[in-house]
């Protein structure tokens, strides 16, 4: 044991150094990757190795340049100097994450204190080096290695700088700061964007013209989720978009708003982002090529060999990584759109060349696309039977055992995607003071529009339920009414002999009443910040203790009380404990009498004169109803920190709320009205 710790001892001391500064490095590479996918994937494995990288990233590189600052140096490991401006740049960090959580951005001020400091750190690590001073016992440097640690100092100094303005600029409030950068002032301009320069042949704009689209107006997203503009932004809205380009611009606004919040996009896209990436790209690639001819012709036998490796490790990887970081501002749909403002034939050639890459490129999402899914029903069921929720139950952590062991995601289908459009646009043109518009409706217009609003209303009236009771509500009615024509058509089949398909409305149904409840469940910040867990909670416990033996005896019990409770007859739930606590609170339970008088409701004969398909677009267009509503409930705070977990079906929603609201016509198609290439501009519907 103690020859171990010894040899370890001896390896932390010749080699603590050089392992820090290449786990520095390394740090960085795997922050580069795993942002992309961040965004992506909703993945709490992926959350955690992005977490540990970001906290570990910053910590490592100012551990060693402390290190380096208050430990002498050997003269042979004099070359160590070099290391410090290096280490800055890692403090730097990567253009795709400045930002893990949205607090980062608040802690601007931090960032800036900890730049001043690491810069003395390593400016005093210099000072006390011979390849400034050329003292410290070692041989005289030369002027290659001294220009070429000069350059690195100064660039080391611009990425971090750059890393703490991003910063500032993610936090900060619109009205408060001249907001307005590069890309948003064109739009004051009477730039064309041709046709023929990014659409493709067929009648919906391309990938690459939605992209443009979304980054031209990105002005409304910011508007939602980072505050309200200055008033003297124009804001009659955005072009007339079509559904279907509607809602990929929206999902690719979220992918641009994600930039916003977590990376460099603000200061990436602002005028003088050429000069520092210039700048950047120039002095590493000098500063390599100088260190490289620094040991090939002076003094490379009197460093030692592994400080010469690891220097020039460290230098390919920072010029690898200025170079990606080039090319990706170089072809980004950013430069795309200002190239294509101020001279179309650059632009255009960029943009072809964007869909080449693209045609090759694994990244066809802009965000997770995911919907979180947690049925109350199964849950009791299942976490019944669970012996791992039973010990959860006995440490006093079931709550949360059950919430994150029974809920799942699945990929928005396209049927999700075309109920929320469709329902979204029939606000068009509705007074947003209207009860009837989709951010004041709750379900109410969608019961009015089937002519069911004196009978349901009391399913969503906001006056006597809250938004998580009404939740609730639905999600028992759906779970009900759904088992109940699902039975009903396998007994058509078995009837027929035949298979009958079940519509893609009624899977579409079922997963939105999961998600509205994993919000509820998971992700209370998703609905309003006074929303709680409590009746939630409550239901679960009461449920859990009735006498059942499957998802399916639950659901045929719910809809059996609420037939007595519509029929207004006599109904006594059986308990498994005749003594326990949930009893009298389940039978006093509204949200469970509302919600089993509606599944009842829905699926009496008096609710079946028009076809089956009729009711399951009623209880669709009910729950996107609440979702839009519960959207724009939730603060703009919840929206953006959630971008940063891959994104949610409910900030698609509010976006897309946002684009109706704020579109009675566009102003960029009226600045575009009086140019002669009006038919050919892009803006033109």
């Amino acid at each position: 044991m103690a020859g171990a710790q010894q040899a370890a001892q001896h390896v932390w001391k010749e080699w603590g150094i050089q392992l820090l500064v290449l786990l520095s490095f390394t740090l960085q590479v795997a922050l580069l990757v795993l942002a992309e996918l961040r965004r992506r994937i909703d993945s709490a494995v992926l959350r955690l190795f992005v977490w540990s990288a970001y906290m570990l990233a910053d910590a490592t590189a100012i551990y060693a340049l402390g290190h380096m600052s208050v430990s002498s140096m050997r003269p042979e490991h004099q070359l160590m100097a070099l290391w410090a401006p290096l280490l800055l740049m890692h403090l730097g960090g990567q253009d795709n994450i400045t930002a893990y959580a949205i607090e980062d951005n608040k802690l601007w001020l931090r960032h800036l204190q900890t730049l001043a400091v690491q810069v003395a750190a390593a400016a005093y690590v210099l000072y006390e080096s011979s390849i400034l001073s050329g003292g410290g016992g070692g041989p005289s440097s030369s002027a290659r290695l001294r220009r070429a640690t000069i350059l690195m100092f100064s660039v080391g100094i611009v990425k971090y700088g750059e890393r703490v303005w991003a910063l500032r600029c993610a936090g900060s409030v619109p009205s408060g700061t001249k907001y307005r950068t590069f890309q948003t002032e064109l739009i004051g301009t009477h730039s064309v964007i041709h046709l023929d320069q990014i659409v493709s042949s067929s009648k919906h704009l391309d990938t690459e013209a939605c992209l443009l689209m979304a980054q031209r107006l990105v002005h409304i997203p910011k508007n939602l989720l980072k505050g309200p503009l200055p008033s003297k932004f124009d804001f009659r809205g955005a072009p007339d978009l079509c559904g279907e380009d509607l809602y990929r611009v929206v999902e690719m606004q979220l992918s641009v708003m994600h930039d916003i919040f977590y990376t460099k996009a603000e200061v990436m896209h602002t005028w003088y982002a050429p000069f520092i990436r210039t700048f950047s790209l120039l002095g590493t690639a000098s500063a390599f090529w100088l260190f490289h001819l620094f040991c090939h012709r002076h003094h490379r036998s009197l460093y030692s060999r592994v400080d010469v490796t690891v220097t020039y490790a460290l230098l390919a990887g920072a010029l690898v990584l200025e170079m990606t970081s080039a090319l990706r501002g170089l072809f980004s749909s950013w430069l795309c759109m200002v190239l294509v403002c101020v001279c179309g034939p650059l632009g255009s050639v960029l943009v072809s060349l964007r869909r080449l890459v693209r045609a090759a490129d694994w990244r066809s999402r802009y965000w997770s696309g995911s919907l979180g899914q947690h049925n109350l029903l199964q849950l009791c069921a299942r976490s019944r039977a669970s012996r791992i929720s039973k010990v959860a139950s006995w440490i006093g952590v079931e709550d949360w055992w059950n919430t994150l062991a029974y809920s799942g995601s699945i990929q928005i289908s396209a049927s999700i995607e075309q109920l929320v459009l469709e329902q979204v646009l029939k606000s068009k043109g509705v007074p947003v003071t209207s009860s009837d518009h989709i951010l004041n409706s709750r379900g109410r217009a969608a019961l009015k529009s089937c002519r069911l609003h004196q009978g349901l209303e009391w399913s969503v009236d906001p006056d006597s339920m809250g938004l998580e009771e009404s939740i609730l509500a639905w999600h028992i009615a759906t779970n009900v009414y759904l088992s109940w024509y699902k039975d009903r058509e396998q007994a058509v089949v078995e009837h027929v002999g035949r298979e009958k398909m079940v519509p893609g409305i009624a899977k579409a149904i079922d997963a939105l009443s999961n998600y509205m409840l994993f919000l509820l469940a998971a992700r209370p910040f998703m609905l309003s910040p006074t929303a709680s867990r409590n009746a939630y909670v409550e239901m679960c416990y009461g449920l859990t203790d009735l006498q059942f033996s499957s998802p399916k005896d639950l659901t045929s019990l719910l809809r059996r009380y609420g037939d007595a409770l519509n029929g207004s007859s006599e109904f006594e739930f059986v308990f498994l404990n005749r003594y326990s606590v949930p009893q009298s609170s389940l039978r006093n339970n509204e949200t469970l009498k509302t919600g089993c008088k509606l599944g009842a409701k829905l699926i009496s004969e008096e609710l079946q004169d028009s076809p089956d398909e009729d009711t399951l677009k009623l209880i669709a267009q009910v729950w996107v109803e609440m979702l839009c509503y519960a959207s724009r409930q939730c603060s703009a705070y919840s929206h953006a920190k959630q971008l940063g977990n891959g994104g949610e079906l409910a900030t698609v929603a509010a976006i897309l709320v946002e684009h109706v609201t704020t579109n009675p016509q566009s102003a960029l198609w009226e600045q575009c009205w009086p140019c002669s290439e009006y038919n050919m501009c892009i803006f033109r519907k």
